[in-house]
């Protein structure tokens, strides 16, 4: 069983976790968007292109938009799931505080909030 202090730090890390991922998710929300939009203008432009029977020209350049505009999608949903992880684990020590709940680091957390060992 966890001591007070250990549990006060691991609640106030997890915490921490979890404000860092909800502003990525926040901060990242309008640059999903111009994924989304990147995406559906290259599938578009490919399925034009290849119904008319031709070679498309941009190939590459349309590939490039396609990859992008999902790393950019894939990027918000990351901090929305660890952001949901980090609630969830904050909710199991809240409720079962004899259950292992380990620890979430999340970027830059050392440097706005200090480490903790």
């Amino acid at each position: 069983m966890r001591s007070v202090p250990e549990t006060i730090e691991l609640d106030l890390s997890l915490r921490q976790s979890r404000t860092i991922y909800r502003t990525l998710a926040i901060v990242l929300f309008p640059i999903a968007v111009a994924g989304i939009f990147w995406l559906i203008s290259a599938i578009d432009s490919l399925m034009q292109t290849i119904t008319q029977g031709g070679f498309p020209n941009g190939l590459l350049s349309s590939i490039l938009q396609i990859v992008i505009g999902l790393i950019f999608v894939g990027a918000e949903y990351a901090a929305l799931v660890q952001s949901r992880e980090a609630t969830r684990r904050l909710a199991i020590l809240r409720d079962s505080p004899e259950k292992t709940v380990r620890r979430m680091p999340a970027p830059f957390q050392s440097s706005l909030f200090g480490p903790y060992h």
